[in-house]
């Protein structure tokens, strides 16, 4: 698991960099940041689940699924001009 949350932060922050120092465009870069990070959050949640504390694992989650409902969102206007 901690090679994963590595690999996705990891992941993260470079996107992240990308698109600040406009390598990449940020229609690019943003929603492939968002989908690292909420996959980071899902794996923290994992995480905090199996030590059995179930309120942080709960918050990891729902972060999780914050930061794909946001993701969804912005994909969306930038293609249907939402």
């Amino acid at each position: 698991m901690k090679t994963l949350k590595l690999l996705f932060s990891a992941l993260t922050v470079a996107f992240a960099i990308l698109g600040l120092t406009k390598a990449l465009s940020t229609d690019i870069t943003m929603p492939i940041t968002f989908v690292c990070l909420a996959t980071t959050m899902f794996i923290t949640s994992k995480e905090y689940k199996d030590k059995q504390q179930k309120n942080s694992a709960i918050y990891f989650l729902l972060l999780g699924v914050f930061l794909l409902v946001v993701t969804v969102y912005n994909v969306a206007s930038i293609i249907w001009g939402i």
